[in-house]
Formats: C-alpha cells, sequence, structure tokens
C-alpha cells in the first residue's frame, strides 16, 4: 500500500475533514511517515481513553452497515463507493496525491482500507482494530515530525514537517481542502500546547 494511500486513509477518521469544523488534529497529518513503530511509543498512548477527542464509535458504526460489530469487505466497498460517488475534488487537488483517491476504485480502496485496519488478517475489523490503525498512524506522524528524537515536537520541526509535506500537496490545494500549512505552525503548536511548555508531547499530540 502506498504512503499516499496510507496517508489518504488515515484521515479517513474525520469524515469531514476538508470542512472548517474539523478538529484541527484532522489537518496536521504529515505524509512520509515510517510504519515501523516502536513499541515504546505504541504502549504509551491510546485513542480508546477518555482523552480523545474523535469519535470513532461514530465512524465505525457508520460503516457497520448490518450492525455485527465488525467492518466486512462487502460493507468497506459500499463505503468506498458511496464516498467516490460524492467526491468533489477541488481544481487546484487535480493531479496530485488527493485525486488519487478518486481515482480509484471502490475494490481498490476497500483492499487499502482492510489491509490498513485489519491486523490480524481475517478479513474483518473490529472496533478496537479500528481505534488502533489510527493509533499508530498517528504515533507515525509524531515520529516522523519529532526530527531529533527527543520525544517531543518544537515549532521549528512542526514547520519543517509541514515544508516537507507542502511539497506533496500544493499550497492551493491544501487551501482548498482545509489542510494546514508551515504558516499556521505557531498557532497549532499553541492548540496542541496543553501545558504551555512550548513543546508538544506525545500524548498532547494524539489527544488532538
Amino acid at each position: 500500500m502506498s504512503a499516499a494511500l496510507r496517508r489518504l486513509i488515515a484521515e479517513d477518521a474525520v469524515p469531514q475533514l476538508v470542512s472548517k469544523e474539523a478538529p484541527m488534529w484532522s489537518r496536521i497529518t504529515f505524509a512520509g511517515a515510517p510504519v515501523a513503530i516502536t513499541i515504546a511509543v505504541l504502549v504509551s498512548v491510546s485513542l480508546a481513553g477518555a482523552e480523545a477527542k474523535t469519535d470513532f464509535k461514530t465512524s465505525f458504526r457508520a460503516m457497520d452497515a448490518n450492525r455485527d460489530g465488525v467492518i466486512d469487505y462487502t460493507e468497506l466497498v459500499a463505503d468506498m463507493t458511496h464516498r467516490i460517488s460524492v467526491a468533489d475534488v477541488p481544481p487546484a487537488c487535480e493531479g496530485t496525491e488527493w485525486q488519487e483517491r478518486w481515482d480509484a476504485t471502490p475494490e481498490m480502496l476497500a483492499d487499502g482500507h482492510l489491509e490498513f485496519y485489519d491486523a490480524n488478517s481475517d478479513g474483518s475489523v473490529t472496533l478496537k482494530e479500528y481505534v488502533a490503525a489510527y493509533e499508530n498512524q498517528r504515533a507515525s506522524d509524531f515520529v516522523e515530525a519529532d526530527a531529533d528524537g527527543n520525544g517531543f515536537i518544537t515549532e521549528a520541526e512542526l514547520v519543517a514537517a509541514y515544508k516537507a509535506d507542502e511539497a506533496k500537496v500544493p499550497a492551493a490545494c491544501r487551501a482548498a481542502i482545509g489542510m494546514q500549512s508551515a504558516a499556521k505552525a505557531p498557532e497549532i503548536l499553541q492548540f496542541l500546547d496543553v501545558d504551555g511548555d512550548g513543546e508538544v508531547s506525545l500524548r498532547e499530540f494524539v489527544d488532538h
């Protein structure tokens, strides 16, 4: 599965991604995050906790059409078919990785989503797997942005991460779909930095 597709899937946690009402964290994903994440990073966060801001249960249940507690391949194809049918890719995003999603077939997208979610490869996705997939992705994004590996993201690192991302998604497209940019780094850092120490910890990052 390509890095671009992994990123697009990760951003599906919030269906209103292109809306100005989408939570800020949903617009601060970085491209090119490493696939392998250390165990220490993964065990230090839990999106299932009370502090997590994303309503994963609602997103999961929207895809679980027959309400049996798991998302199967047929449900994924149906969900992707619907998304493609209502997709409105801004002209500024034509030719970018954002268009990659909508140029694919529902089956191709379902295959990618199943690979992303299905940790035990049994062909279906539980809520636990669904949350864990996004947990891993957020931890991966944090590791990617934390250039010096000290466990915190500074404003300079945030700017660098966005500049690398902007090389893949041009400014015009980012503006059209509501993605953040390097220019917003000070504002984003202030939003994430709950304890006001001037840098963002892993906990602060994933909790938003």
